[in-house]
């Protein structure tokens, strides 16, 4: 049943002036909807050619093949896939994606993967290297987070996780059961600006957590008068970016955690995208914000080695001020016929591979490695934000350190980027305002590269003016995005736009 039929439905109660007024306006809404499922069928026809590049090129398999394929030939379509994507991450086309893609370095933790592709954290007395590397991994970071530094931060701990996504996920349901039993909160509540990950999205959705999303301030920064305003009985913890993905702006963390600290309630600095580089960054000359635990108020931060930490993807760090706060994260089970069961995060079998492939490549890069690769970064994004602001098209929303989001008030954003894609550039589209940007990674240090990319810019700009209204690929399904009064029709897009991306 759609919202028409749905709304139709419920109005029988109502007097006749009004459930004509009600059904003249379901009809409406129902026209409108026809006439963007049609649009939307044409944007995913032509959208499906991008998403499924080897449709056709390639032998396909939407059954189990009934005799078993040689290995020979199915290490060759693998290879041959794989040499044909990673040439645009590897000569730095991608905003983010693949943070470190030096050659030598991914051999080094494929090696480490291959010694360890058959363990699993769920069985610890099997395997006791994953715990080492987890333990040590997790204090590592801890100690770059500020673990021992100051009164207050000798219990830091934490968890490995699977990614950002699964960090957040648990802290939030961390400080849920956490205000639950030590507060009695029912309806739990969560305070955090626009900008915070999506992630929070899903961890309100999964935990049944109320977000109170607080308008960002001109600068793109959190609020903080306005998310302490936003406090009541019910909150059990605030939020700030470090920093934020959409616009890469470090949120005022310190007055935040302040704010919390005052009102009793938890903090969480989401540092997934940025932290590694920002815990580096005064090290390398520039200057960073505080986040971390060295903040009275600070309770938890999650931290993704699997970006600037430049471990191969599928890890995550999230800490904690000490272990009774932790302990609300750890999930057992007493009376199963299966024994005693207990796991720290959502899964129970992880790929230990994955843990072994992080600890050794924060080993193989080590404090000054990570200092060197900041900087080289950061000379990088003062070169390409300086030649951003020369174009006067276009403008950079707040002043971020090293991820840049590009919006316009003459042209449409979208167009631009769409004429980039055609150029070899995978960026990242965003609205609210309408803009993308390019987070800069190791790839983007290369020779060349950063001239490379506001070339292109400049060309896409002059394309632009002289050929408005002409964008393909997401420059149309942003437009529509944005000019959509009702957000179930947008999600309905997305979802379409899923099923896209699993069609054989």
């Amino acid at each position: 049943m759609d919202a028409v039929e749905k709304i139709t439905r419920y109005t029988s109660w109502m007097p006749r002036g009004l459930t004509r007024f009600v059904e003249k306006r379901m009809k409406k809404i129902g026209r409108v909807r026809a006439m963007i499922d049609q649009e939307n069928d044409k944007m995913m026809g032509s959208l499906e050619s991008s998403l499924k590049p080897y449709k056709g090129k390639y032998p396909e398999f939407g059954s189990l093949p009934l005799q078993a394929k040689d290995k020979e030939e199915i290490f060759s379509l693998v290879k041959e896939m794989s040499d044909r994507e990673q040439k645009r991450w590897e000569e730095g086309y991608v905003s983010g994606g693949i943070y470190h893609g030096d050659a030598e370095h991914i051999a080094f933790m494929n090696r480490i993967y291959a010694l360890q592709s058959q363990t699993n954290p769920l069985h610890s007395d099997l395997f006791p290297s994953t715990t080492k590397f987890e333990a040590e991994i997790i204090s590592m970071v801890a100690h770059m987070l500020g673990k021992n530094t100051v009164p207050g931060t000798e219990n830091v701990c934490g968890t490995v996780t699977s990614g950002g996504t699964e960090s957040i996920l648990m802290a939030m349901k961390t400080y849920r059961d956490h205000a639950l039993e030590e507060r009695g909160i029912e309806r739990p509540e969560l305070v955090l600006p626009e900008t915070a990950h999506t992630a929070f999205d899903k961890a309100g959705q999964y935990f049944g957590i109320k977000l109170v999303k607080i308008p960002v301030g001109k600068d793109f920064a959190a609020d903080a008068r306005a998310m302490k305003a936003a406090i009541n009985r019910n909150t059990i913890a605030m939020v700030g970016s470090a920093p934020c993905f959409p616009h890469g702006i470090v949120d005022p963390i310190e007055t935040l955690a302040g704010i919390a600290l005052e009102h009793g309630i938890g903090f969480h600095t989401d540092a997934c995208l940025g932290g590694f580089v920002l815990a580096f960054a005064g090290k390398a000359g520039y200057a960073a914000p505080a986040f971390d635990f060295k903040i009275p108020g600070v309770t938890s931060i999650s931290i993704d080695t699997h970006k600037y930490g430049y471990a191969a993807k599928g890890t995550s760090v999230l800490l904690y001020r000490d272990e009774l706060l932790r302990h609300f994260q750890f999930f057992t089970a007493t009376d199963w016929p299966g024994g005693l069961y207990h796991s720290p995060t959502m899964a129970g079998s992880r790929p230990g591979g994955l843990s072994a492939a992080c600890w050794a490549a924060m080993l193989s890069i080590g404090q000054e490695g990570y200092v060197q690769a900041t900087k080289s970064i950061l000379q990088t994004a003062e070169q390409i934000k300086a030649g951003i602001r020369a174009i006067p098209e276009l403008k950079i929303l707040g002043d971020p350190l090293w991820i840049p989001a590009i919006a316009s008030d003459q042209l449409n954003i979208y167009e631009v980027m769409d004429h980039l894609s055609h150029k070899g550039w995978s960026l990242n589209g965003l609205q609210k305002p309408a803009c993308f940007h390019i987070a800069l990674t190791l790839r983007h240090t290369q020779p060349g590269v950063a001239e490379r990319f506001l070339q292109d810019l400049r060309e896409a700009v002059a394309h632009t003016k002289a050929h408005p209204g002409k964008g393909e690929g997401m420059a149309p399904v942003y437009g529509m995005a944005s000019s959509l009064p009702f957000r179930g029709m947008v999600s309905d897009i997305l979802k379409k736009y899923l099923d896209v991306v699993y069609k054989v």
